[in-house]
């Protein structure tokens, strides 16, 4: 699925989200999503004035949606409370964070247990934050385990 996302040699600076993300392997699917969308693929082409202070991309792996089954029909909306206008690091992610996330779509919640990160979008099923991120020139984006349908 991913073979039509290329990643940018001639780029000057730090790669932006949109060049890193087309090498994560393990979210195609999401990136087939967020490439439907004009403003979402403006926040990870570090185009959008929505995301001025950054970006933090919650991304959910292909197993996320295998798990879900069919595509959701308001799958921009589903893909935009991944999305954080502002940067959100891993350290921060600590039990208590609150964030709102992009066009006030969830409220998400984030907490630590063990050394394992999680988060919830609303009242949805808790997510695994998986890893300690991929930084771009626009931001962050942390793999999770669940799709915030």
């Amino acid at each position: 699925m991913a073979e039509h996302y290329t990643f940018d040699t001639n780029a000057q600076g730090p790669p932006e989200l949109i060049d890193i993300l087309a090498m994560e392997k393990s979210a195609t699917t999401a990136m087939d999503a967020i490439m439907q969308s004009e403003s979402l693929v403006r926040a990870i082409s570090g185009d959008s004035a929505d995301f001025k202070s950054g970006l933090t991309l919650l991304l959910p792996t292909n197993e996320a949606f295998r798990r879900v089954g069919p595509i959701p029909e308001d799958l921009e909306l589903v893909m935009q409370r991944h999305f954080i206008p502002h940067v959100v690091s891993l350290k921060s992610m600590t039990s208590g964070t609150t964030v709102t996330s992009y066009k006030g779509s969830a409220t998400l919640r984030f907490w630590s247990k063990n050394d394992v990160v999680y988060v919830q979008a609303d009242e949805r099923e808790l997510a695994q934050v998986r890893g300690a991120g991929v930084q771009a020139g626009n931001g962050t984006y942390f793999l999770v385990d669940q799709l915030f349908v």
